[in-house]
């Protein structure tokens, strides 16, 4: 199985998936399916790619927010601390000195 089935295209905006290998395009296609997947593409996704592939991304996605990952964070018992967007979060969002 090298390519993903078009029921998901809707999930995959920036490409056709007649185009896309599951191998060589892994990461854009976690990713989209970490952002914003159906229950049925995500079972495909764990069904697809190794289990470390999908931590992995987890872990490093620069293109995830804190609401695509806190399940696979608790699905894979992931320290909060490994996880890029959680550590970026906090460090990009400054308090602010000013009383209102």
């Amino acid at each position: 199985m090298s390519k993903v089935p078009s029921q998901f295209q809707p999930l995959l905006p920036s490409s056709e998936v007649k185009n896309l290998d599951i191998e060589r395009d892994k990461k854009y296609i976690i990713t989209s399916f970490l952002k914003n997947a159906t229950l049925e593409a995500w079972r495909w996704m764990l069904k697809v790619y190794r289990k470390q592939d999908i931590i992995q991304v987890v872990k490093t996605s620069r293109h995830l927010k804190e609401k695509d990952v806190n399940f696979w964070v608790k699905f894979f018992h992931l320290p909060r601390k490994e996880i890029r967007c959680l550590r970026l979060k906090s460090q990009s969002t400054p308090k602010s000195s000013w009383e209102y």
